[in-house]
Order: C-alpha cells, then sequence, then structure tokens
C-alpha cells in the first residue's frame, strides 16, 4: 500500500478512535465548575457574558438540540467533534509544511496533548471553538501570506481567515494574538499585503462579527473588558517565583512532559538552522504561537495565571515539532517514531490515572484527621465527583420538609459565587422549578447578577436553602449574619467514594429574609 493511502487509514482509524475514547470520558463525569458554568451560558442566552464571549453558550445550545438533552455528554458533545476536527486541521498544517508524514506526526503530537485531548477535546470550555477557528485561520495563513506575489493565489481566502478570526473572537479573547501574529508576519516579511484591500477587509469582518460583544460591553459598563483586563495586569511589583513556576509547570502538564521537550528541541533546532530559520510557513507558526506564551510566562512572574491561556500557543508550535522529528527520520520515514509513541503512552497513563483517582481516590490526598468542614478540600479530583449524588439527597430531604410544611415548595437555594450556584442549578434543581441565586459583589457572583433579576431578585420575608460543602466550606452564619432571621442547624449529606466517605454537603434553612443581600448591583449586568 503507498505510504500516503497507509497515512490516511492510519489518520481515519486515529480520528475515530480518539473520538471513541473522549466520548466515554465526556460521559463518564460530572461536569466541572466552569463546564457547568458555560452551560448557564445556553440557558439564560444574551449577547455576551461577564466572563467570557457567547460562542460556548451557542454551542451546548445546538449540540444539546435546544436544550432537549442536557446530559454531560450532550454538554460536552461539541469538544468531542470540536477535538476531532482540531486533529484533522493540524493534520493539514504539518502536511503544509512538508508532507503527509509530517501531518500524521503532527496529528499524534497533537492526540497526546493533555490540552487538546482532554481540556479543548473533552471538556466544554471556550477554548474548545476558539481552537477550531484557530486551527483553521492557521491554516489558510499558511497557505496564503507567503505567496502574495503569486499571480494564480485565490486572494480571497484572506476573507475567511477574518471570518475565522472573528469567530474565534466570539470564542475567547485571546484570539486577537493570532491576529497580531499575522500582522506581525506581514509587517516583518510581506508587506505586499499592506497593499492589498482584502487584508483590510478580512480585519474589518473579524471587528464585524465580534461587534456584538461590544456593544454587549457597551450596555454593561464595559466589565467584560475591564474584568479580563484586570487579569492581565500585573498586581505586584515584586516577583513571585512560585506563581511563574506554578504557570511552567501546568504549561508542561497541559501540553505533555514529552510534547514539551520535543518543541524546545524542535525550537532550538529552527534557531540553530538558517533554511529552517527562513522558512516563511515556520515563521508563521512562530508568530502565532511564542507571543502568546512568551506573554503569559512574564505575567505569570507578577500575579497568578492558568495554564490553559496560553494553549493555544503550543498547539500551533506542535507542527514544528513534527517537522522536526520528520526531518530526524528522512531517510525511514517511520510510521510510529519513538517519540510520538512515548508521548502518546504517557497520556494514556495521565488519562487512566486521572480516571482511576476520580472514580477511586486511590491517591490520597487529603491529610489525616482532618475536621469534617475540610474533608476533601485538597483533592481535586472531587471537583468532578459527588454533585450527582448531592443533588438525589436534596432533593429527597427537600421533599421532606416541604411535606411536612417546614418549607415552602420550591424555596430557592441561595449561595455565594458562580460556582457552586452553577453547580447547585444543574445538580439539585433540575428537574423542577426550585431556583439557584447568589449574593454577592460582581466579582463572586459573575453572571449570576443579571440571573438574579430574571429570577425576580431577592424577595423580604422567604426562606432558602443554604447548600456548602466542606470542600469549599462557607458558613451562612458568617456569610449573610444580618440577612435571615433565624438559620437552622445544617443536615449533612455523606458523598461516598468506593464505600468510603469522599466529602459532605451541609444544607441550611435559612428562615425569613430580613434585608437583600448583594446581588452585585453595584456594578450589575443588564
Amino acid at each position: 500500500m503507498p505510504l500516503s493511502k497507509l497515512i490516511q487509514r492510519n489518520l481515519l482509524l486515529l480520528l475515530m478512535f480518539s473520538a471513541l475514547v473522549r466520548a466515554l470520558t465526556a460521559g463518564l463525569f460530572e461536569l466541572g465548575n466552569d463546564e457547568v458554568y458555560y452551560w448557564t451560558y445556553a440557558v439564560y442566552p444574551d449577547l455576551s457574558y461577564f466572563d467570557h464571549p457567547p460562542m460556548v453558550g451557542w454551542l451546548i445550545r445546538i449540540f444539546t438540540f435546544n436544550l432537549h438533552f442536557q446530559q454531560e455528554f450532550f454538554i460536552r458533545l461539541a469538544s468531542i467533534i470540536g477535538g476531532t476536527l482540531n486533529t484533522w486541521l493540524i493534520y493539514l498544517i504539518g502536511k503544509k509544511l512538508r508532507d503527509t508524514l509530517t501531518g500524521w506526526y503532527a496529528a499524534l503530537l497533537y492526540t497526546a496533548s493533555i490540552y487538546g485531548f482532554i481540556i479543548t477535546g473533552t471538556f466544554i470550555l471556550p477554548d474548545t471553538p476558539q481552537t477550531v477557528f484557530w486551527l483553521l485561520a492557521l491554516l489558510l495563513m499558511l497557505d496564503l501570506l507567503p505567496e502574495m506575489h503569486s499571480g494564480s493565489l485565490n486572494k480571497n481566502k484572506m476573507l475567511l481567515i477574518g471570518v475565522a478570526l472573528g469567530l474565534g473572537m466570539l470564542s475567547k479573547y485571546t484570539t486577537a494574538f493570532l491576529w497580531m501574529g499575522m500582522v506581525l508576519f506581514i509587517l516583518l516579511f510581506n508587506r505586499n499585503w499592506l497593499r492589498q484591500w482584502r487584508f483590510y477587509a478580512a480585519s474589518f469582518i473579524m471587528a464585524g462579527l465580534f461587534s456584538i460583544v461590544i456593544v454587549w460591553n457597551a450596555m454593561n459598563h464595559f466589565i467584560s473588558f475591564t474584568y479580563q483586563g484586570g487579569r492581565a495586569e500585573m498586581t505586584q511589583a515584586i516577583v513571585n517565583i512560585d506563581s511563574f513556576l506554578t504557570e511552567i509547570g501546568g504549561e508542561i502538564l497541559y501540553t505533555n512532559p514529552v510534547n514539551f521537550i520535543l518543541i524546545l528541541l524542535s525550537l532550538l533546532a529552527v534557531f540553530r538552522t538558517r533554511s529552517l530559520r527562513q522558512e516563511p510557513k515556520v515563521r508563521i507558526l512562530l508568530l502565532s504561537g511564542l507571543p502568546i506564551i512568551g506573554i503569559f510566562m512574564v505575567l505569570s512572574l507578577f500575579r497568578n495565571t492558568l495554564p490553559h491561556w496560553s494553549g493555544p500557543g503550543y498547539m500551533s508550535l506542535i507542527p514544528i515539532a513534527a517537522l522536526w522529528i520528520r526531518q530526524k527520520t528522512a531517510e525511514s520515514g517511520r510510521l510510529f517514531p519513538v517519540w510520538p509513541l512515548v508521548s502518546l503512552a504517557t497520556m494514556a497513563v495521565i488519562l487512566l490515572l486521572a480516571i482511576a483517582q476520580i472514580s477511586t481516590g486511590f491517591i490520597h490526598l487529603d491529610p489525616e484527621n482532618v475536621p469534617a468542614r475540610k474533608k476533601g478540600e485538597k483533592d481535586y479530583s472531587l471537583e468532578v465527583y459527588g454533585w450527582t449524588q448531592m443533588g438525589e439527597e436534596f432533593r429527597k430531604m427537600a421533599g421532606r420538609y416541604e411535606k411536612a410544611g417546614e418549607m415552602p415548595v420550591d424555596a430557592p437555594i441561595v449561595t455565594y459565587r458562580w460556582f457552586p450556584a452553577a453547580n447547585l442549578e444543574y445538580y439539585a434543581t433540575r428537574p423542577g422549578n426550585r431556583i439557584v441565586m447568589a449574593a454577592g459583589d460582581l466579582e463572586a457572583i459573575h453572571n449570576y447578577s443579571r440571573i438574579n433579576r430574571m429570577h425576580g431578585g431577592f424577595r423580604l420575608n422567604t426562606d432558602a436553602w443554604y447548600i456548602t460543602s466542606s470542600r469549599d466550606f462557607r458558613d451562612p452564619v458568617l456569610l449573610m449574619p444580618f440577612y435571615y432571621r433565624q438559620i437552622m442547624p445544617p443536615d449533612t449529606i455523606n458523598i461516598d467514594r468506593c464505600g468510603k466517605t469522599a466529602y459532605y454537603f451541609f444544607v441550611y434553612r435559612m428562615k425569613d429574609l430580613q434585608s437583600k443581600p448583594g446581588d452585585g448591583a453595584e456594578k450589575s449586568l443588564r
């Protein structure tokens, strides 16, 4: 069988197997804090949101078939499909760099990426649609930007780049780094595009698509831009080595340690080899990847950052690592070189360990003799475990109190932050007509400022439930001492994992609201 046919067959198998594994994983575990919050984007649609642009909410709405199927699998279905598209797109990018074997190596390395396989390919986050549009725009750039002088070139592809970038901006603000990379390449290496109207038209298309987010921000005190800009500010003058090391460690883990080493080695080869350094397609990949990585690394020296923010940058560099491997295997042309296999094996081990830890807690992360109100606090695998149990037990408990006349039917659940507000809304109030409301300033409750008002706001002389877990315990007496006339002692829900108590939920009954708590009204969302 010709090598190209063999690669196509194996690529199809890789796409199918990868999608199957991610689909099983998506249906196996509960939604994380961020995911369940983005589910509320679909439940309460708007032009944009406090935290992010609207694309992730649109996708959840579409792939749950207008919220008719709200199981975890359907909420994450866009990620499963998007992750499969990304693997194919990065194969095409690698193929443009050299040949089909380079594309195949890029697909293998992308499949081995924690960021590509799990974070954006299984979990539903704004990064999911962003990565699809990022890779699509990048593929078009590789085909178009270096060849402006070619008479046979389809220059209208530049307009498609504008569409892809605009949709990416509707997914996540950091897509702007890819547009900046394109502009840098044009300014440094191909200024002919500055005389081409399609370049400016593409930028206008991107801005036009993004304008709905600008309009929403104008109607809401530009709060999303202010919030995200504040997250990128250097909040201290003293270098914080801990946050920097956390950022670096997270980037290594999310990229996959083996992939990270391969990317470093390939970058060294690029900067040592003149022919590689001057290759236009390599330059495009470098300018789309290195700035976002470098900026967040510098930022982490002065404030806490999240490693997945720079994920698209490493995604852009994976094809360069694939090209480097291809050069190393130029003579043999092996379909499965050792390093991609080691990277895939590392990914498989990490995934299996994560599944085992979430399901069984075989690694004891909690200290011995931890107080009940702190049980499970150190075990981060519990973020996606126990909410279903809590919801089932709470509905039974609420039914008993309502039947006895000790709580009104469908009394709201009141909480203190956007999570666990969204977790409680998804796992404790469905099915039924009960609502969740969050008390606090806008920085704490985010989009629940708007959701509160959609539900009519807090009402005086009413009762409410208050639910908090030992993983994130907040005493309602300390949080809301002047609001409710009486707070009853809590009922306790045990969350069991493999026959042992993993952590607790504490359910309080709060009676007779005396004064309305804060709901973000001082800088509220419309």
